[in-house]
């Protein structure tokens, strides 16, 4: 059970003037024992609140009306309060186990949290979920969750996660159906073990759950260079990759018909292995699997799209911009990007930053090594600025613990972060002032 001592409170905040301090631990709210931050963002809603403190002079309690569902202006250090729910399977496809040592520590941690999964939209596996876990789920109406199902026979899906006796994950969820709990889903399929006739039951049995199922995500595997004594996986070819595709496609025609909704999507890995075309933008409905790489490609030209007709057609002054990613996405920005060529006084370059710490196989931009692109760009002009998608860092961090300000120090050149968001792009690339304003594709 953790402890929920309070290491931040908003200045005029109800909390503030409640007399709550930094350091105080919150034990209870109107009598329900605060064991984690469900508890707590739950228990807190009601419009009057009685919350017994235990501070440095003891015991005490304190009395707050408001708003229903209105903030009470605290934080916690840790944002879960309790101790993370790791995982307790030893999948055979798992990434971390793929990782050398030195990266940064979260890397690190396996969790399988339900809570961190309703709040963050992490998957887990359900392997660790207790009667209780279940009961607070179905209480606090904890919805959607993010479900890592990779097949639905039983036996399979015990070999992939490495256990004996797992559960029944088409029980655990038609359980979670009828308790009013929706959920996304993700396959990770390996190529012979989980993929052709496997696949087709695992999607035709996900799609029984319809409503309750949100979306279905048909994810690649992902392996580096690091996969000493493990099992032994591949990477998927072309054709492979290609019928996935036409077997995800069929399903979509159908839920289509019976819905209303594709329901089950094909990662963006998927379209690049087969060399297709990306699908338009509209067929991702939602974009309900955008962070699990499911449409990011097609989401960002369309954002590009109906925003660069906003760019000036001349900068006042020169601008010199370079933008670093993967391997994957710089043939995307090479071609949408393409016309912002012809924008005088603006010259951009995209460069690529091959794995070589993961290995040349990883080529998604969020598992670029901060040294990687020390090492591959010490030498080249890169202008004015460079920019970096935001999800290569975190906390201002690399996966191999170099921070943003070690490689611009290096490089001698601003490093700038950018969310990947096309509007945000463009924003970030023709960032200079203009009468007096700094342009902004907001502006009319």
């Amino acid at each position: 059970m953790g402890k929920a001592k309070v290491y931040y409170i908003k200045e005029n905040s109800l909390a503030k003037k409640a007399g709550i301090n930094i350091g105080d631990e919150i034990c209870s709210i109107n009598g329900k024992p605060i064991e984690d931050i469900l508890d707590y963002k739950f228990y807190s809603t009601e419009e009057k609140v009685e919350i017994l403190l235990k501070t440095k002079e003891g015991e005490k309690k304190v009395y707050i009306e408001k708003d229903f569902d209105e903030d009470l202006g605290i934080e916690f250090k840790n944002p879960i309060i309790d101790t993370i729910k790791v995982c307790k399977n030893k999948c055979i496809f798992c990434f971390v186990d793929q990782m050398p040592k030195g990266l940064r520590s979260s890397l690190y941690v396996k969790d399988d949290d339900y809570r961190l999964s309703f709040l963050k939209g992490t998957y887990i596996t359900l392997t660790n979920l207790t009667l209780q876990d279940k009961k607070k789920i179905y209480d606090m109406h904890l919805s959607p969750l993010y479900i890592s199902v990779h097949a639905t026979d039983v036996k399979i899906r015990n070999f992939l996660l490495g256990v004996e006796n797992g559960l029944n994950i088409l029980e655990c969820l038609e359980e979670f159906k009828e308790n009013g709990i929706n959920f996304h889903t993700q396959i990770v399929v390996c190529p012979g073990i989980n993929d052709k006739e496997v696949l087709k039951k695992t999607i035709e049995d996900l799609t029984e759950l319809y409503p309750a199922i949100l979306s279905i995500a048909v994810v690649p595997v992902g392996l580096t260079r690091f996969r000493e004594n493990l099992f032994p996986l591949r990477d998927f070819t072309s054709m492979e990759a290609l019928e996935v595709i036409k077997l995800v496609q069929n399903y979509q025609k159908d839920n289509l018909r019976k819905f209303g909704k594709r329901l089950v999507f094909a990662a963006d890995e998927f379209y690049e292995k087969a060399s297709l075309n990306f699908p338009h933008y509209k067929t991702y409905e939602d974009f309900a699997q955008w962070e699990n790489g499911v449409g990011m490609v097609s989401l960002l030209r369309h954002q590009i799209s109906c925003h660069k007709n906003k760019l000036p057609g001349k900068l006042l002054k020169k601008r010199h911009v370079t933008i670093v990613t993967g391997c994957s996405a710089y043939k995307i920005l090479k071609n949408e990007l393409a016309f912002m060529k012809n924008i005088e006084n603006l010259r951009l370059e995209i460069k690529a930053v091959k794995n070589n710490f993961f290995g040349e196989s990883v080529t998604v931009a969020g598992l670029i090594a901060g040294m990687d692109i020390i090492s591959q760009l010490k030498d080249e002009d890169l202008g004015d600025e460079v920019l970096i998608p935001s999800v290569m860092v975190n906390e201002g961090k690399f996966l191999d613990d170099v921070t943003v300000e070690q490689v611009s120090r290096n490089l001698n050149t601003p490093f700038k972060v950018v969310p990947v968001n096309g509007k945000a792009l463009l924003n970030s690339i023709i960032n200079i002032r203009l009468g007096g304003k700094t342009w902004d594709l907001q502006q009319p």
